[in-house]
């Protein structure tokens, strides 16, 4: 009997046992099963894919959030660090116009100092140089100045200034100068260790430098006398005195009247014999009464070559 290559297939199509028959090569149901099992087969490995490719699409999302949230965090840092910076110029601007503000005011002080002793500030603007103007420095930010380490130098000036006896204590013309003289009284020659200077009796005396009184009273030869101690080894003395208005310890300040003319112990007539000791030695006070009219004297001749 003869294998058959085609498979009957009944249909029953009602109860009343109609039906159809059809008939199906073998091949074609191989045929089909093989597609069908290749279909899986392919289903399959794309559904692997796919996960696969999901779930690196998720891991990448993932990083994706991290670096998000990275840059977020390095953006708000930066923000931070903005506002911090201009706060910091912001402030420092700020101690700069302080700084430039404090310095001006210590000028003024200067300026004044100066003045009381006749000595001018130069408010030329020069030909050149490497000097600043305080009004560029307050408004132009490229100045790179450090101005605050100025203070400190600038306020031990001001002391210094303060505390160097320059100028006249009085008022009057000069009978003796410092040197080698004849003794008005004695006549004999002598070397004179300071200047006299003669004018009425009770003509104000004044200190020409802040100090401290280190004595007040009577001096043997010199009379009534007063001697002011103004730091960095600089001593003022002031004999002949008619009156002493001050006494030892005070502190006086430059232009303070501390005594009255006068001719007290040995003088021929009212006059104050003035001296000045540098570090322990009397020194020409020469150097110091004519700062004020040297410094006028060299703005003159400027002027005249000018």
């Amino acid at each position: 009997m003869e294998k058959s290559n085609r498979i009957q297939l009944i249909v029953v199509k009602d109860e009343l046992a109609n039906y159809k028959r059809f008939s199906v090569s073998k091949r074609v149901i191989v045929t089909v099963g093989t597609v069908f099992a290749v279909f899986l087969v392919f289903l399959s490995i794309f559904s692997i894919y796919a996960a696969s490719k999901l779930m690196e699409l998720s891991r990448s999302e993932g990083n994706l959030r991290d670096e998000i949230s990275r840059l977020e965090l390095e953006l708000s840092q930066t923000k931070r660090e903005n506002a911090e910076l201009k706060e910091t110029v912001a402030r420092l601007k700020m101690e700069k116009k302080e700084t430039v503000e404090e310095l001006a005011k210590r000028l003024e002080i200067i300026n004044s100092l100066m003045k009381k002793v006749g000595l001018k500030v130069d408010t030329s603007e020069g030909e050149g140089g490497t000097a600043i103007p305080i009004s560029k420095i307050l408004t132009e930010n490229d100045v790179n100045v450090d101005l605050s380490s100025l203070i400190p130098q600038v306020d031990r000036m001001i002391r210094e200034f303060k505390t160097v006896p320059i100028g006249y204590p009085t008022y009057g013309r000069i009978t003796s100068l410092f040197g080698l003289r004849i003794n008005p009284v004695t006549g004999r020659p002598e070397f004179h260790l300071g200047v006299d200077i003669a004018n009425r009796w009770g003509t104000p005396i004044r200190t020409p430098a802040d100090g401290k009184v280190i004595r007040a009273g009577y001096c043997g030869l010199m009379g009534r006398c007063v001697e002011i101690d103004h730091g960095n080894g600089i001593e003022t003395y002031y004999g002949h005195l008619s009156k002493i208005l001050v006494h030892r310890g005070e502190k006086v300040k430059r232009g303070e009247i501390i005594g009255l003319m006068g001719s007290t112990g040995r003088s021929t007539g009212p006059h104050l014999h003035y001296a000045i000791k540098f570090k322990g030695k009397i020194v020409n006070p020469k150097i110091f009464l004519e700062a004020p009219q040297n410094v006028k004297e060299e703005e003159r001749g400027r002027n005249r070559r000018g």
